[in-house]
């Protein structure tokens, strides 16, 4: 058995991992390493559960397969079985309505001609700031 680092954005956890070229890794370690508890009921973290529909799918032989738990919960998952790392991302569905609400402080700066430009002048739409320095 070898080990495997799981890493999430709110830390990390190494674990033993499967022996094969699958990540997988024991039931029991899933709530250490992934923050995800494993019940009857499904994948819960808190009061939030999601439903396994196919629950063989992902727990194989008292182990759960890394890559199908980030496709029951919808998280992107990126591993690296060779380099013993696991990544798993947040949910982007969370991570896009926090961003959406978001705004770039407002700010003046000295055009070409030296004439004033604000940032906010440019309205709501997406806007792509190119930054260039001699120095």
């Amino acid at each position: 058995m070898t080990t495997l680092t799981i890493l999430r954005g709110d830390g990390e956890a190494t674990v033993a991992a499967g022996a094969t070229e699958r990540a997988t890794i024991a039931v029991d370690d899933v709530a250490a390493a992934t923050g995800w508890e494993l019940r009857p009921e499904g994948l819960c973290r808190g009061a939030v559960c999601v439903p396994l529909r196919d629950r063989d799918a992902v727990v194989v032989d008292d182990r759960v397969d890394l890559a199908r738990l980030g496709e029951a919960l919808h998280l992107p998952v990126a591993i690296d079985t060779e380099a013993g790392v696991a990544a798993l991302g947040d949910d982007p569905v969370q991570i896009a309505a926090s961003l959406r609400d978001r705004r770039a402080a407002d700010f003046t700066l000295p055009t070409v001609d030296a004439t004033p430009f604000t940032f906010s002048s440019l309205g709501r739409k997406k806007q792509l700031l190119v930054a260039w320095a001699s120095w």
